[in-house]
């Protein structure tokens, strides 16, 4: 996440908080949400392909912040 820094990032481990997996509908972890504007931009389960979500997010970045 250095590379996006404006993107905020927080954790959160399901089985303490076990309200955010019925939030998120998150039935398998790990989890990964992008929230821009209260709108659901990526979303990223179980088995992450660490190339794919760093182009994902690269993309959405630069719509949002033009880099």
């Amino acid at each position: 996440m250095k590379d996006f820094p404006k993107i905020e990032t927080g954790l959160v481990n399901a089985e303490k908080v076990e309200e955010i997996a019925g939030f998120l509908m998150a039935f398998t972890v790990p989890v990964l949400v992008l929230y821009a504007d209260g709108r659901e931009y990526l979303r990223e389960a179980r088995f992450v392909q660490v190339e794919k979500l760093r182009d994902d997010l690269s993309k959405i970045y630069e719509g949002f912040f033009g880099e």
